[in-house]
């Protein structure tokens, strides 16, 4: 019996192979994203693993603005402390370069923590003048060990050698500030250098500005964070933090954690969207089979055995669209890995293959098909035999809802209204059709919206806040009057000087660190807007800051918010509100330059330069500037916008092949419910041959009911897509960024466009189906 039934269900299969064909790609293509997200996941977690024992990533870090070397003993007296290392962190510049570039030096002991991993070469010499550079850098600038390259410390310049070329935890995700968001290792990255070395470089002997811990076993950062804070005070302690809330950890826990979630969402979707396909399918199949079960009830067959026999459809589908997903995910995760490898800076680390994600695939989705096609045939199932045998009840054939709206038919000609009447009256499909259509639009629309996202998220900020064309970064504050008279007049347009200064915020319990700029009140090349648009300008008392940061602080205008500033030495200052705008990227408030100067020692002082200059003096410009000795770096408006557009074109690409997966989904659906419907119709579509119709006229029975339902799909897809756009930008929030609901009228409509292309392909396919029709040979078979 087992063998007759599975003989069966495989013909029953081949016959109509398009619609089962239809929901094993779906399953597929659902646990084929689920793979190679979760192996990518797999793989970095190994390399951060592997990265961080083989540097000795501390799990502490304090920077301060200079302190005694013996203060890391100390700091080894602390309960839950077991290593602390003293070390100097510095930025410079490069010499003799077409560009500018970087390098931001990190002294190290060989026998300490935060150590560089090698890719090539040796550690550098301690006290000589040599240095390890992170290895894309050296990649990038076609550099190798032996070479020297030039750094301009304090207005002198100085030769290192390259001794080799390696990556440490803290450069894996290199960018100056969260801003710049897309590393460029070609500009910017680490230089590991010796402590003895950094001590003559910077005239710094038995000096630091930066300190590194572990812990003990059975300790948390929480544990320790206060003692090291007090103990540091004196020294200038502006920041303690833990390895979690470091910039680069932080950016790659935060993406192996969307991995994850975006692993665990996208195999269900897919399996709601096949689970609709094939409950059409089945139905349809279960409803033909009548008789069938009929017969089998009457011969003895078990109520249980005939649900199990259907149930065996749904497992089969479900088990090979599991199985190609996983395998074919398997094969497809190199390309993400080294994508993620090289973005990440991390070292190559094979993991293994893990049959867990094959056998997970393979078991959800046969177990989830199955449970729909069982739930499809319990109704039949447990009819007694005599009523199986029975042929249905007709339908009711009282007018519909719709049929009884003033003038609604007249819209429609008699193969329409034959539509019109095939989806009021066959409620489950059209619902569940319309449903798919719904989820397939909702991928759609969410991820054409993904572009408008980083329009609002990125170049927003780029193009309307940021209205200077260059920045200019000092290695100290220097007199604001003093280094705009540095600047030829005959070389810029305008001038405005900023401060930044390190800062934390506390309102009512919660503490923010975070970064203060100050601009002129009436500044024009940096332009703040609130989240309405309307232009918000600095007061000369009071502080602006982002519509995220308000959102972690629980803080509105008039409110009052504890500033600490930590130069020249700690103290707090209560500081009001008068403005919050709408900023994505960072954790930057804005002061005016007076009122910053009246609750800090940066009175007639700055940290950068804005600079507004005509596009033909930039070489000059930047020549003139790039020698200066306390010049740390001058960054270019332009080129980082280039930047960013070059990425976003790729990026573009992406959201592109995705969203054309949610379009094939909706043209599945929507073909699975023509598909039925044809068989369902295909005698009264003969006799409408046989009278002389033509194909295209008789289509407008089917094409018009999946316009309805895709009308429906559209209408309740529209909300869905906005969930999805408010539940993303939920999700992927931090503390150092947050995503505005990134759905527009423009992406709607397109989403809409391409909806409909999907319905207009459909309907193609059905009319070829159509044309190939013998109205004879037909209608001479029996019923």
């Amino acid at each position: 019996m087992v063998k007759l039934f599975l003989l069966k269900m495989l013909r029953d299969i081949r016959r109509s192979a398009a619609a089962y064909g239809i929901c094993m790609i779906v399953v597929a293509i659902g646990f084929c994203g689920y793979c190679v997200l979760s192996v990518a996941s797999d793989h970095l977690i190994l390399s951060r693993d592997i990265l961080y024992q083989e540097s000795a990533f501390a799990d502490g870090f304090a920077e301060v603005y200079e302190a005694p070397q013996w203060v890391e003993t100390k700091l080894e007296q602390l309960p839950g402390i077991e290593k602390a290392k003293a070390r100097i962190v510095k930025e410079a510049r490069l010499t003799g370069t077409e560009d500018e570039v970087s390098l931001k030096l990190i002294s190290y002991q060989e026998d300490g923590l935060n150590i560089p991993m090698l890719f090539q070469g040796i550690h550098a010499g301690s006290g000589v003048m040599q240095v390890v550079p992170g290895n894309a850098f050296l990649q990038a600038r076609g550099l190798k060990t032996g070479d020297r390259i030039g750094i301009l410390i304090s207005g002198r310049q100085t030769e290192l050698e390259i001794t080799g070329g390696g990556i440490s935890p803290e450069n894996i995700y290199m960018v100056k500030n969260i801003v710049e968001m897309l590393p460029d290792a070609a500009s910017y990255d680490a230089g590991f250098v010796s402590y003895e070395t950094m001590e003559k470089l910077y005239g710094m002997e038995q000096m630091a500005n930066n300190f590194v811990f572990t812990l003990k076993s059975g300790y948390e950062f929480s544990d320790v964070k206060q003692q090291v804070e007090e103990l540091l005070a004196p020294y200038g302690c502006y920041r303690v933090y833990s390895r979690e809330e470091h910039l680069s950890a932080s950016m790659l826990d935060t993406e192996l954690a969307q991995l994850g979630k975006a692993a665990g969402a996208m195999p269900f979707l897919f399996l709601f969207v096949a689970a609709i396909i094939l409950y059409i399918t089945m139905h349809r199949m279960i409803e033909q089979q009548r008789i069938q079960i009929g017969t089998m009830a009457a011969l003895g067959v078990s109520r249980t055995g005939i649900g199990f026999h259907y149930l065996g459809y749904g497992v089969f589908v479900g088990a090979a669209g599991g199985i190609m997903g996983g395998l074919l995910g398997n094969l497809s995760a190199e390309p993400l890995v080294n994508f993620y490898r090289i973005y990440f800076n991390l070292p190559d680390a094979a993991a293994p293959v893990s049959i867990k994600y094959l056998l997970y695939g393979t078991l959800l989705a046969g177990v989830f098909c199955g449970a729909v096609t069982f739930l499809c045939s319990k109704g039949i199932a447990s009819l007694l035999p005599s009523d199986a045998l029975r042929p249905p009840a007709p339908k009711s054939a009282k007018a519909t809802l719709a049929e009884r709206i003033p003038g609604f038919l007249k819209l429609f000609t008699v193969p329409g209204i034959m539509a019109v009447r095939s989806v009021a009256r066959n409620k489950r499909r059209s619902l569940f059709t319309l449903l798919g259509i719904a989820c397939a639009f909702m991928i759609t629309a969410t991820l054409v919206s993904m572009n408008t996202l980083f329009d609002v998220f990125l170049f927003d900020h780029l193009e309307k806040v940021q209205r200077q064309d260059y920045t200019i970064y000092f290695e100290e504050p220097v007199s604001s009057a003093d280094a705009m008279a540095a600047i030829p007049d005959d070389q810029v347009e305008k001038i405005e000087p900023i401060t930044e200064v390190s800062t934390t915020l506390s309102y009512g319990g919660s503490t923010l660190d975070g970064t203060i700029q100050s601009i002129p009140m009436d500044s024009t090349l940096c332009r703040l807007s609130d989240p309405q648009g309307n232009p918000v300008y600095v007061a000369e008392e009071g502080i602006v800051i982002s519509s995220h940061m308000a959102s972690l602080l629980g803080a509105g205008i008039g409110d009052f918010l504890e500033v600490t500033l930590f130069y020249p030495e700690e103290h707090t200052e209560k500081i009001i509100i008068t403005g919050i705008i709408e900023q994505y990227l960072g954790t930057t408030a804005y002061m005016s330059d007076t009122g910053l100067g009246a609750v800090s020692e940066y009175r007639g002082a700055c940290t950068g330069l804005l600079l507004k200059a005509a596009p033909q003096t930039g070489e000059a410009l930047w020549n003139y500037l790039k020698d200066a000795p306390k010049v740390t770096g001058i960054e270019s408006r332009a080129e980082k916008l280039q930047k960013w557009q070059e990425m976003m074109g790729l990026f573009g690409l992406v959201m592109g092949s995705m969203a054309f997966l949610g379009i094939l989904t909706g043209l599945a659906v929507l073909y699975t419910s023509a598909l039925i419907s044809y068989e369902e119709l295909k005698r009264e579509l003969s006799v409408m041959l046989m009278l002389g119709m033509h194909p295209r006229q008789c289509l407008e029975v089917i094409s018009t009911s999946q316009w309805i339902l895709t009308f429906g799909g559209i209408l309740a897809g529209i909300p869905m897509t906005i969930g999805a756009s408010r539940g993303l930008s939920a999700s992927m929030t931090t503390e150092l960024y947050s995503l505005p609901d990134f759905v527009d009228l423009t992406s709607v409509v397109l989403s809409i466009c391409l909806t409909c292309t999907a319905v207009f392909l459909s309907n193609r396919m059905i009319l070829k189906k159509l044309k190939k029709i013998s109205p004879v040979m037909l209608l001479m078979e029996r019923e």
